[in-house]
């Protein structure tokens, strides 16, 4: 018997264990399908080594084994493509495996939140758990990264402190070693008009500059390596790792406890207050459909007894949708795999073993902005990400090439999809619609993403390094080719959120005062799949932002 079971030792499973567990006389359990210690592992400690999780010719390092590898459904608006949906399998879930971005996103989203019925839930509100879980490397040393400038001017002095944290569990850091053509993409973006932001998680998201990382010392920083390891050897918290949740135990719809497998045994574990759902948005309304918890008609299609109809579990997914121009550069200044510069990549593993910098330290997306797509939009609607490579986990041939990709992803979807169930099955992937460019303005927007991506590049700064354009190829030019190519060219960011909504409407699932699931005592959902709507930017950082009001709010007895 727990005081609390956690079902998902991800990103928000790992803040609840951290901060349920510092009383000591509460009892926490979580429990976790991955293993535990990959936070040790140098796949996943090097930061570039994200690149290998998704290649099959490289699945004997490791990375498959801490990923889901799921499959979306068709999506019309896509010409019927289906798109890949890789998430993290771990103690600390995609934190371990993922691109390592701290992005809060905007003021306005959270104003938005609460518009959508998330009461509490506002800018002010979410910027103090913001800065409660993080601990700024460079607020805490402004000397840390001395040479470390944009447009010119140490970055350390352009950035206003009480937007940020210190002595939080969750490390962010500039990045280590930065490739020498970001000052050349920040150069060309000026050149096209883009202001230069230092931090976009600061006043302002506008503007073109640097990601801050989840890393500490040239290492990821994902959650096992912050909350996880952080409580793990208190006495009253327990990680149950490869522990395949089936359903929770329902009593007069109240959850008392969770059966999952383990090691080819079914066993059950109790919980006296609380069970919280933490395994993010495909699995958490999996899990609940699977013991009975939805909508009526998606349970009954299984076979799976209602024992309580809530239409809103699976509904109002949203996730950011990318797509991308790659560009074979006349320099070798970007990171790739050729004779001429051999030593080079010799000797950037050399620098990352020994001194923990070099290339090995890069997410390649090192730099970015946030800009409006076009003249009416009231704030940005696009994500840029600047990579200093061509080569992908899904295009692994491109490593023998020098060149970089720039991608725009659309910040703020008008599609809508669903999650569901494909079987009774708890061992069977969910079914996963996303819906993508269903809406057309979706679409539009990536359209405009590859005009404005091509027109960076078209700048005098990049006159020196700019080869053939390998995608989509110049030859394509008509609005209606490019909506052609971005069909089979496109990607998911991997942000899935909000198929647990908070708010008040028919199709919310929690209450956003308490995060308990409406008509249920003893549960409550805490992960993405509560948010009203997908922020503007990468999830992690609002993710464990929302466990850590989370965690305030079970604390406070709501």
């Amino acid at each position: 018997m727990y005081d609390y079971v956690i079902v998902g030792g991800g990103v928000a499973g790992c803040v609840l264990a951290y901060r349920l567990s510092e009383d000591p006389n509460v009892r926490v359990a979580v429990l976790e399908y991955g293993t535990a210690g990959n936070h040790k592992k140098t796949i996943v400690k090097m930061p570039l080594g994200m690149v290998a999780f998704m290649m099959p010719n490289l699945a004997f390092l490791g990375g498959p084994k801490m990923t889901y590898m799921y499959k979306g459904e068709r999506n019309q608006g896509l010409g019927g493509n289906t798109l890949d949906l890789p998430r993290g399998k771990a103690v600390g879930g995609s934190s371990m495996i993922n691109g390592m971005i701290y992005i809060r996103g905007q003021h306005e989203d959270y104003d938005h939140w609460e518009e959508l019925g998330a009461t509490g839930w506002g800018r002010d509100e979410m910027l103090r758990y913001f800065k409660k879980a993080e601990h700024f490397e460079i607020a805490d040393n402004p000397d840390h990264t001395p040479n470390f400038n944009l447009d010119g001017q140490p970055v350390k002095d352009q950035i206003d402190y009480s937007y940020h944290g210190r002595g939080g569990p969750y490390n962010v850091a500039p990045p280590r070693d930065p490739n020498p053509m970001c000052d050349v993409y920040f150069e060309a973006c000026k050149q096209v008009g883009y202001p230069i932001n230092p931090d976009f998680n600061g006043k302002s998201q506008e503007g073109i500059g640097y990601h801050w990382l989840q890393q500490k010392g040239g290492e990821r920083w994902g959650m096992e390596s912050g909350y996880a390891a952080g409580c793990r050897d208190r006495p009253n918290v327990e990680f149950i790792t490869e522990a395949k949740v089936r359903k929770l135990i329902v009593k007069d719809k109240r959850a008392t406890g969770v059966q999952y497998d383990q090691g080819g045994e079914t066993k059950v574990v109790e919980a006296g207050r609380d069970v919280i759902m933490c395994a993010g948005a495909f699995n958490t309304p999996q899990i609940l459909m699977l013991s009975g918890i939805g909508p009526s008609d998606e349970l009954a299609k299984q076979g799976i007894e209602v024992l309580h109809d809530l239409p809103g579990v699976g509904q109002n997914l949203q996730d950011h949708i990318d797509t991308w121009v790659k560009q074979k550069s006349t320099s070798r200044i970007t990171y790739g795999m050729s004779l001429p510069v051999l030593h080079k990549n010799v000797g950037h593993v050399l620098k990352w073993f020994f001194a923990r910098r070099g290339a090995f330290t890069s997410n390649t997306a090192e730099a970015g902005g946030f800009v409006k797509s076009h003249d009416g939009a009231e704030r940005p609607d696009l994500q840029l990400f600047f990579c200093t490579t061509i080569a992908s986990a899904q295009a692994a041939d491109s490593f023998f090439a020098h060149g970089w990709a720039m991608h725009a992803t659309d910040l703020r979807p008008y599609s809508r999809g669903h999650v569901g169930l494909h079987s009774a099955d708890p061992f069977e992937q969910p079914l996963i619609q996303h819906n993508f460019c269903q809406d057309d303005r979706d679409m539009q927007n990536l359209v405009r993403g590859i005009h404005i991506m091509r027109n960076i590049t078209d700048q005098p700064a990049f006159k020196d390094h700019v080869g053939m354009e390998m995608e989509p190829g110049r030859d394509v030019q008509s609005d209606d080719e490019l909506r052609d190519y971005i069909k089979s060219h496109c990607m998911t960011m991997y942000h899935p959120t909000s198929t647990c909504s908070m708010g008040t409407g028919k199709q919310a699932v929690t209450d956003p005062a308490s995060l308990r699931v409406y008509g249920m005592d003893g549960l409550r959902v805490i992960d993405a799949s509560v948010f009203p709507a997908v922020i503007s930017g990468n999830t992690m950082a609002p993710t464990v932002a929302v466990a850590e009001k989370g965690a305030d709010l079970i604390k406070a007895g709501t």
